[in-house]
């Protein structure tokens, strides 16, 4: 199976990325106008883990939270329609244990019931690796994204992986095509040093997370498949 070099280097540990209370927030506005769910790992949310150098709480490796992908695309949604009330579930435990059904309703049913009009999945780098070459990613990836996706009329975007890989990022095109959901491609800005955080943090699993600028361009491509 073939993995980029980016992908298996990257040792951000999928482990203990937020407390399990925080799999799930909510972010209210006054008279929404919309609501948005994202569904991601380290790069949508990551907790402070001081032993790796990181110290705050938003994606993996923004400088501040209104650069990492999340806000910037909640900040040019609200700019073209106004307030809206959005969620981030931080999947990395269905990375971990893709295979095992009760994830999802144990850890994300609020999520689910959250029934957003606009999903945003961009998750995928920590999938178990060796769950992955016994099993039918596509089809688990497609069962989570529709689990996250309740409300039938729902817009639904997912992206491929950041650093890209082939193993991973063919189910996932795959899963997008079978159910009419709107792929973004991010695996070129992963290859791009300048898109990382590199010489910024000490531990190279946090450097090579998407910087301030990657960030901006994963966000810039899912506003405009919006």
């Amino acid at each position: 199976m073939e993995f980029s070099k980016d992908l298996l280097n990257n040792t951000v540990s999928s482990q203990s990325q937020l407390p399990d209370s925080q799999y799930v927030t909510f972010h209210y506005a006054d008279a929404p106008h919309g609501r948005v769910l994202f569904v991601g790992n380290s790069i949508t949310r990551h907790g402070p883990k001081p032993s790796i150098g990181w110290n705050v709480d938003w994606g993996m490796a923004a400088s501040a939270p209104e650069k990492d992908y999340v806000h910037r695309v909640v900040a040019g949604i609200e700019a073209a329609r106004g307030p809206v009330d959005w969620c981030i579930a931080q999947g990395a435990v269905w990375e971990r244990s893709f295979t095992d059904p009760a994830i999802l309703p144990t850890h994300f049913a609020a999520a689910r019931a959250f029934r957003a009009d606009t999903v945003i999945v961009r998750i995928g780098e920590n999938t178990d690796r060796s769950l992955l070459a016994a099993n039918d990613y596509a089809a688990a990836f497609a069962e989570m994204v529709r689990f996250f996706a309740p409300n039938p009329a729902a817009r639904v975007v997912v992206t491929d992986l950041f650093w890209a890989s082939p193993a991973i990022d063919e189910p996932i095109r795959q899963a997008a095509r079978e159910n009419g959901w709107t792929l973004v491609a991010l695996g070129d800005l992963g290859a791009r040093d300048e898109m990382k955080a590199i010489g910024l943090f000490s531990h190279a699993g946090v450097a090579g997370h998407p910087g301030d600028e990657g960030m901006r361009a994963i966000a810039e491509r899912i506003l405009a498949a919006l």
